[in-house]
């Protein structure tokens, strides 16, 4: 299956490897947002618009991962990845999402950036919700 990474306002590319996931990913964390934010981005199957995983990416020790049902009532928001091993983060941190910089709290960044990568790397060999974290809709 062929996938789309989405970032910035307008910038997309198509994956189909998982070695071409890595090499992009590891690409946006030397690279900054807006305002000097890490970047969030969309990774999504080729051709759709909606669902797929949201990561938190270039924060040196905390990412967030959000996994987004396709088949979801519209309006009902996501899951976020947690590791409950992993205490929260004392203050809210920036991402840029595209068309703003957005603070995520605390309680939705409780993943480590080799975490958001292993969860990214699982859902384009599976084409599933990653099994590496548990999600919580109501973090």
């Amino acid at each position: 299956m062929r996938y789309t990474l989405h970032w910035g306002p307008d910038n997309a590319r198509r994956i189909t490897t998982v070695a071409e996931l890595e090499g992009l990913l590891s690409f946006l964390t030397t690279v900054r947002g807006r305002d000097g934010a890490p970047h969030g981005v969309d990774l999504l199957p080729a051709g759709v618009d909606e669902g797929g995983l949201q990561l938190g990416i270039g924060h040196p020790q905390r990412a967030f991962v959000v996994w987004l049902d396709a088949g979801a009532a519209p309006g009902t928001g996501g899951s976020y990845g947690i590791d409950d091993d992993l205490e929260a983060w004392p203050e809210p941190i920036g991402f840029d999402c595209g068309v703003d910089v957005v603070d995520f709290k605390p309680a939705w960044t409780r993943v480590t950036p080799r975490q958001a990568v292993q969860a990214a790397r699982e859902y384009v060999v599976t084409g599933a919700r990653p099994t590496c974290l548990r999600f919580d809709p109501d973090a």
